[in-house]
């Protein structure tokens, strides 16, 4: 702090034992033109904001928990959390909350963090609603007929599975049994799998994501070399 020192000359005429003359000088400090300043102002810090997760990816009508309890702040403020979520014009606070999405897509969620002394901080994610297919289709091919059955396959599918039940409807005793030949072919034509000579009964065949490279409509193929086949067929593809 500064310190202006003020010198006050008072010359006294005083009548001393001594009959002469004297005078005193006095020396006064005063601190109140100084500048208060403190010289270790107390530090404030905004916080962090995290969401967990981040940037998930659920089913359509799953529920998810979406939580700022990892978010900080330095000083050790009381922090208020603010959600936004696209598509909502509503805001919503809380340390946790739980959302639902029907439908599939992507979907923005904002998270404000706020202190006690107004400074805030925000992060974001990316919320991906993935929606599974699934599809029956039935019936029956003669000898030189075929049966085309489509599906689509998205870029974020991780698997595909087909059910199949084949059911000869030729009359028992006959010779020759019904037979089929299987093929499944991608959305650029080329052809994953093939199988010949399948016979009455049940099988299945399962694709992961490094069998269904192309994106697009897949084809199953039900191709009669021989009587009459009945089929059923499953088509489930995972995301």
């Amino acid at each position: 702090m500064k310190k202006v020192t003020l010198l006050l000359l008072i010359f006294c005429l005083v009548l001393g034992a001594s009959g002469g003359y004297g005078y005193y000088v006095i020396v006064l400090e005063d601190d109140a033109d100084g500048d208060d300043t403190d010289d270790n102002p107390k530090s404030s810090s905004p916080p962090i904001a995290r969401i967990n997760p981040s940037n998930p990816k659920i089913q359509a009508n799953e529920t998810i928990l979406f939580s700022a309890s990892d978010s900080t702040d330095s000083d050790g403020d009381t922090l208020t959390f603010t959600w936004i979520f696209e598509g909502d014009s509503e805001q919503y606070s809380g340390e946790t909350i739980e959302r639902t999405y029907p439908d599939g897509g992507d979907f923005y969620v904002n998270l404000l963090v706020t202190d006690s002394t107004g400074l805030f901080d925000e992060a974001e994610t990316t919320v991906s609603v993935v929606e599974d297919y699934h599809g029956d289709a039935s019936g029956s091919v003669e000898e030189g007929e075929s049966e085309e059955i489509e599906f689509p396959v998205k870029d974020t599918a991780v698997s595909v599975l087909i059910n199949y039940s084949l059911d000869d409807q030729r009359i028992t005793g006959t010779a020759f049994p019904s037979s089929v030949t299987l093929v499944l072919n991608d959305a650029d034509g080329s052809e994953l799998r093939r199988e010949e000579g399948q016979e009455e009964g049940d099988g299945s065949w399962s694709f992961s994501s490094d069998d269904i490279q192309s994106v697009g409509q897949y084809v199953f193929i039900i191709e009669c070399e021989e009587g009459n086949m009945g089929y059923d067929v499953g088509i489930d593809v995972k995301y």
